[in-house]
């Protein structure tokens, strides 16, 4: 039996402890001893399994964040404790505390967890959509591709960051990296597709694709009415969610809405209409299948799964990890993204293209037919493989 540490650092959302959990649990039911690291303690309690793996705080480093529209993976990295030394010392000191003595670690968007492990000699893979894995180029790429890409700035950050990494690697005789990709040469597990993928540039790799969730909840019941059915997942912070929900009304086709923490003058002004707002948990997996239409904030997770499902979307990002997703899934014709929002954002026009036409429903099936007919389960295995294989190895 092995001792093995999963790791959350950087991001938000439950994404990350849905991608985590049932690795962990694949390999708990293999005879592992596991614990979970995580950024927010208390994410995914709704979710199966959630309770059967240790799960504690993880460290992390919380602070002013100089660069609020990162341009490139080191000013990311620059915004969560890597801008100094006297940042960066303590947190790697606490990961390397928490990950001594393990077998494995699995990190999920935890490069301090990785660069512990690489301290202590400790084998680890990076298991995640690719977003936080740059190619092993100078500066890592840039991130706002919409944008002219400011080489300088690029490489400050990168030369900053991987100063301190370097001073830290050096203090404990591992070898400097020459680039922040290095981190991940050897050990990084993409949970993507290539369409999908936020590093076009990326170059020969291997993909895995989205790992099942397995989320629970109700097969809700749609609400009476006639013409395309609309399945959103939304933010209830989004500003633009008062105008897309009278949009989605103005469709007058059964819609069902998944808000958590919905404001509830919202769900009563709807109550009497086909616009059913739920912040109750529902099974995507259920409610995928009978939907015609799905709209998003274009997290990688739920856009797989719309698009395995073989549904057009309408993408409504919030950041810019979502906005190229967005990217992706309009350059294959599956989808329309709304981006920038604002509080008088126009949702009718993108609604009546996606609900009346046919393009991207066809471009949609063309995805799943790609990869819907893939084996999740026996992927998630292969991916167990990988993970005992490496246990293996000290590297």
């Amino acid at each position: 039996m092995a001792r093995i540490e999963l790791a959350w650092e950087l991001g938000a959302g439950t994404g990350h402890f849905s991608t985590l959990l049932p690795i962990g649990l694949e390999l708990k039911a293999r005879g592992h001893a596991l614990r979970l690291h995580l950024r927010e303690h208390d994410v995914g309690q709704d979710l199966p399994g959630a309770h059967d793996i240790p799960r504690q705080g993880a460290p992390i480093w919380v602070g002013p964040t100089p660069f609020p529209n990162p341009v490139n993976y080191g000013e990311i990295l620059i915004n969560f404790g890597y801008a100094d030394r006297s940042q960066f010392e303590p947190l790697l000191a606490a990961w390397r505390e928490r990950i001594a003595g393990a077998d494995l670690v699995i990190a999920n968007v935890a490069p301090a967890a990785l660069l512990a492990a690489r301290t202590l000699g400790v084998p680890a893979l990076e298991i995640s959509q690719g977003f936080h894995i740059p190619p092993p180029v100078f500066p890592s790429p840039a991130l706002r591709e919409w944008e002219p890409a400011p080489l300088a700035k690029m490489e400050a950050a990168d030369r900053q960051a991987l100063a301190v990494i370097n001073a830290m690697l050096g203090a404990f005789g591992s070898a400097p990296l020459a680039t922040l990709g290095d981190l991940f040469l050897g050990r990084a597990m993409l949970l993507t597709y290539p369409e999908l993928d936020t590093y076009p540039a990326r170059g020969t790799a291997e993909y895995f694709g989205v790992v099942p969730t397995g989320e629970q909840g109700a097969n809700p019941v749609w609400p009476v009415g006639s013409g395309p059915r609309v399945f959103a997942y939304l933010y209830n912070y989004y500003v633009g969610l008062p105008n897309l929900l009278a949009a989605i009304a103005d469709l007058d086709v059964p819609a069902l809405i998944f808000c958590r923490g919905i404001d509830p003058a919202l769900k009563e002004k709807y109550r009497d209409s086909p616009v059913a707002l739920s912040d109750a948990p529902m099974s995507v997996a259920q409610v995928l299948p009978q939907a015609d239409l799905v709209i998003c904030h274009a997290s990688h997770q739920m856009t797989a799964q719309a698009l395995l499902a073989g549904k057009p979307l309408l993408l409504l990002p919030t950041q810019v990890e979502q906005m190229l997703i967005a990217r992706r899934v309009e350059r294959i014709g599956a989808g329309v993204a709304v981006a920038p929002v604002s509080p008088s954002s126009d949702f009718a026009l993108p609604l009546a293209i996606l609900a009346e036409g046919k393009a991207h429903t066809e471009s949609a099936r063309g995805f799943a037919a790609r990869y819907g007919r893939l084996d999740r389960a026996a992927m998630l295995a292969g991916i167990a493989d990988r993970c005992e294989q490496r246990l293996a190895s000290r590297s």
